[in-house]
């Protein structure tokens, strides 16, 4: 459908809806499958980010990350994601300086963070190298 990563994320950023996340430890793998709707058109996607190096959740602002969610009453939509060819930079912590992590990929998914570092993705079946 794109040519590049980058149109991916941009046409995701238009908005989306989330339909789903799985994240398979064993594999290294996290699934995001969403729809997308434009006009009188409902498109449903799936984004398979593979070799997945580090993966952060946050639940939201403050006091917010601890609320509990109701799957089924939410309308969970991507408000906003970005990627970064070369990373946001190195994440690290002095109490884990064994483990750090250079983030390529940002999603707010319903105030949520989801930041991935991900060697490779596939937008549906198309594959693309997105960390060197």
């Amino acid at each position: 459908m794109f040519n590049s990563v980058q149109k991916w994320i941009d046409y995701l950023d238009g908005g989306c809806n989330v339909l789903g996340v799985t994240f398979d430890l064993f594999h290294k793998e996290l699934i995001l499958s969403v729809k997308v709707s434009e006009l009188n058109k409902v498109t449903q996607h799936e984004i398979r980010f593979m070799n997945v190096a580090s993966l952060y959740y946050n639940g939201g602002e403050g006091n917010d990350r601890f609320e509990e969610l109701i799957q089924e009453e939410m309308n969970w939509q991507i408000f906003e994601c970005s990627y970064h060819p070369n990373g946001i930079g190195n994440l690290k912590n002095v109490l884990l300086e064994e483990f750090d992590s250079n983030t390529n990929f940002l999603f707010n998914i319903n105030g949520m963070l989801l930041a991935i570092e991900s060697k490779n993705v596939c937008f549906d079946s198309q594959e693309f190298i997105c960390s060197l």
